[in-house]
């Protein structure tokens, strides 16, 4: 290259000014001035920090967060609850039954007792903060908005509660009992009853917008993608548009079926008193797949063999327990068998499964938590002689009821260390 006729230093210059423009590297010597920008940071979401409702949402897909320490599960503190007979069980009951989860926010735990009453509890310590007293028994999770409660049971009434304390804003009376958990969504309260009928009432002042004929429902609704899905009693599932109530598909189970149904990847999920899981196709109603228990048999109820629990559906797995001991985990595609766990007594109460770990209670009266990769034993401790309600798990601690009155906060704690070995000294002799 030739160069005009200047000093070495201004021709070094210039040269390197050169290849610095070749490069683009130097704003000004090209067309457009090249700026960086600064590297994207993408959050990972918080898990939610409350369990406001059965499951945690209306899609009932949150189960609870951890962590998990090290050692085994001991008892942080309990309540004493009262005991009630109602008009349908001459028995008195106390406690939580089934399906009965705990809702919890900030620093309060909320726990609808068979005793007949709502209670806010401090989350910490156990001390009642208020409690809400109906006809008879509560059984569906209450759930928690901004400043109400929506709480139900046995003497067929809906509630709206002040969350503050407790004070009764408003409630619905239905046909029968309401032993599921409601779903608030655009100002409207969904659910359904034991009088056959699904529900849409106004949150507002608990005014009736619609209610459709569908046959018993004893277990909560969910709520996915804009459709509500829900099973019967009479051995229906349903899927409804909720805006109107009309039927998007029915499909056939053909055993009372209590089940929650879990809605997951374009497929639903839910069990009978038959003993039997089932998948289907949650666009049409389609059956994909059942799943006959041991002593279970396809369409033929039994209290021994069936299933009132709802399926947790997790990792492309399926985890449900029965009333013949077993927890099962089965494939979400075909639902075989990946292992299953023989509890202490039938399995009621739903199983859920929090940082690789399924909880859950049996009526014999233990909490147990296992591996939900193999179903090995990580801890089990009785507390009570018939657990079927379900665990909420928050921050590592389990709040559960148990049929003998009391409601009790549990954690995993290292064992207490072994006492040192006392040295014994020989007597002189003389």
């Amino acid at each position: 290259m030739h160069y005009p006729s200047c000093p070495r230093g201004a021709r070094r210059f210039f040269l390197f000014i050169l290849i610095v423009c070749a490069s683009g590297s130097l704003i000004g010597c090209t067309s457009k001035a090249v700026t960086e920008k600064p590297p994207v940071v993408v959050e990972k979401p918080k898990p939610p920090s409350a369990v406001p409702m059965w499951l945690g949402n209306g899609e009932r897909n949150f189960f609870g967060t951890g962590p998990w320490p090290e050692g085994q599960l001991r008892v942080v503190w309990e309540v004493e609850t009262g005991f009630m007979s109602g008009r349908l069980h001459k028995d008195p009951w106390g406690g939580t039954s089934w399906p009965g989860q705990p809702s919890i926010k900030d620093d309060r735990v909320y726990f609808p007792s068979a005793d007949g009453n709502v209670y806010c509890i401090n989350k910490n310590d156990g001390t009642v903060i208020w409690k809400f007293k109906a006809k008879d028994s509560f059984k569906a999770t209450p759930v928690l908005l901004d400043d109400k409660i929506l709480a139900s049971g046995l003497d067929h009434h809906l509630y709206c509660i002040n969350a503050k304390d407790g004070s009764l804003i408003w409630d619905y009376e239905t046909g029968f009992e309401v032993d599921g958990s409601t779903i608030v969504s655009d100002g409207k309260i969904y659910f359904g009853g034991e009088d056959h009928n699904f529900y849409c009432l106004n949150l507002a002042d608990g005014k009736l917008i619609y209610k459709v004929l569908v046959g018993s429902v004893e277990g909560s609704i969910t709520m996915k993608d804009g459709r509500v899905y829900l099973c019967t009693e009479e051995g229906d599932m349903f899927c409804i548009n909720p805006p109107d109530g009309k039927f998007i598909w029915k499909a056939r189970i053909g055993a009372d079926s209590d089940s929650t149904p879990a809605v997951v990847s374009g497929f639903v999920y839910t069990a009978a008193e038959d003993g039997v899981v089932r998948c289907y196709k949650a666009d049409t109603g389609e059956l994909v797949w059942n799943f006959v228990t041991e002593g279970g048999h396809l369409n033929v109820a039994s209290e021994h063999i069936g299933i009132w629990a709802s399926p947790i559906v997790v990792n492309n797995r399926v985890y449900i327990g029965a009333s013949n001991h077993y927890m099962y985990c089965l494939s979400a595609d075909k639902g075989e068998v990946i292992w299953k766990y023989k509890a202490h007594g039938p399995i009621w109460g739903t199983g859920p499964v929090v940082d690789g770990r399924v909880v859950f209670g049996d009526k014999a009266g233990y909490i147990n938590m296992v591996s939900a990769d193999d179903g090995k034993l990580i801890s089990d401790l009785k507390i009570g002689d018939n657990i079927n309600s379900t665990p909420a798990v928050l921050d590592g601690r389990i709040y559960i009821g148990a049929f003998n009155g009391k409601l009790y906060c549990l954690e995993l704690a290292p064992p207490p260390p072994s006492p040192s070995p006392t040295a014994t000294v020989a007597p002189k002799r003389r």
